[in-house]
C-alpha cells in the first residue's frame, strides 16, 4: 500500500461515493473506550456507523505510528452524541481511479466539547451533531453508489488482498492469479466484505474469505463440481479450506474455477 499525498475529508467522501471503501479482513470494533450511545450494548457497527462516519468526517490526520506507514485517522460526530474514530489505509494502484480506502478499525470517544485521543491529544469537536435522519441518509447515498457502480472492482480486491497478513495473503494472491489465468476477462468486486469473481452478465462464480486458521476458497455455481470440493452444504457453497501448511493443488483449483465459471450460481 502507498499513500498518494494529503488526504482530506472531502476526498474521503468522494472515494466512498465512488464505491472505493472496503473493510479490512482484520477490521476491529473497539468497545472499551466508552462510546456515548443510548444503547451501549449495541456497540459500533461497520454498516451502521463506519460508512456514515466516513461521509461526515470533520478531521483527517495521517497516522504517525511506525507500523502504520499508509495509515490515516478520521473523526466524526455520531448522531447519538458521541464521537467516532476511524482508522484506515489508502491503497493506491497505478491509476488515481484505483485508490481505495481500507477501514481497519472503528472506536468511540466520550465528550461534548473535546475528546482525548492517544495519538493526537485533545480533539476539539464541532458544535453541529448530525441527526439520526441525516446519518441514515448518508448510508443510503453510499448504498445507491454501490448499486449504480458498474466498474470492475479489481482495485478493491487488490486492496483487500494486500491487507491480509503473511501466508493468507500468499494464498489469496495465488487464487486470484489462477482465476486471472483461467478467465482473463474476469469481473471482480468486494461484496459482503469479501472478494467475488464473476463472468460479465452471467453472475459470480467464486469468492474467498480469511479466517484465523485458514483461507476459504469458495465456488459458487448451479451444480456440484467434479470432484466435489471437501466442504460446503450445496452447489453455491462448495469450498476448499486452505491452511498455512497445506499445499495448494493448483490444477484442481483451476479445474473447479473453469467448471464454476461455466455455470455461475449467483446473479449480479
Amino acid at each position: 500500500m502507498s499513500a498518494s499525498g494529503p488526504l482530506t475529508a472531502r476526498r474521503v467522501s468522494e472515494l466512498v461515493l465512488a464505491n472505493r471503501a472496503i473493510r479490512a479482513p482484520d477490521y476491529r470494533k473497539d468497545h472499551d473506550e466508552g462510546v456515548q450511545f443510548t444503547d451501549p450494548e449495541r456497540g459500533l457497527q461497520w454498516g451502521a456507523d463506519a460508512v456514515p462516519a466516513l461521509l461526515g468526517l470533520f478531521r483527517v490526520e495521517q497516522d504517525g505510528r511506525e507500523d502504520h506507514p499508509d495509515g490515516w485517522v478520521g473523526f466524526a460526530r455520531h448522531w447519538r452524541g458521541g464521537t467516532v474514530r476511524l482508522d484506515f489505509d489508502l491503497f493506491s494502484g497505478p491509476e488515481e481511479s484505483e485508490e481505495v480506502l481500507v477501514v481497519t478499525a472503528i472506536s468511540g470517544r466520550k465528550g461534548e466539547n473535546r475528546v482525548p485521543d492517544a495519538e493526537f491529544g485533545e480533539i476539539e469537536l464541532p458544535d453541529q451533531v448530525p441527526s439520526e435522519q441525516e446519518w441514515d441518509e448518508r448510508s443510503k447515498r453510499y448504498q445507491a453508489a454501490r448499486r449504480n457502480d458498474e466498474t470492475d472492482g479489481s482495485a478493491a480486491v487488490k486492496a483487500y488482498i494486500a491487507a491480509l497478513p503473511g501466508w493468507k495473503r500468499e494464498v489469496a494472491t495465488r487464487f486470484d492469479e489462477i482465476i486471472q489465468q483461467e478467465l482473463p476477462d474476469v469481473r471482480r468486486a468486494v461484496k459482503w466484505h469479501q472478494p467475488f469473481y464473476g463472468v460479465e452478465d452471467e453472475g459470480w462464480f467464486a469468492s474467498f474469505s480469511a479466517f484465523s486458521n485458514h483461507v476459504k476458497l469458495s465456488f459458487v455455481c448451479e451444480a456440484y463440481l467434479d470432484p466435489e470440493p471437501p466442504s460446503g452444504s450445496d452447489p453455491t457453497r462448495q469450498a476448499l479450506d486452505q491452511g498455512e501448511t497445506d499445499a495448494l493443488d493448483e490444477e484442481q483449483v483451476a479445474s473447479w474455477i473453469r467448471q464454476a465459471a461455466d455455470d455461475p450460481g449467483m446473479g449480479w
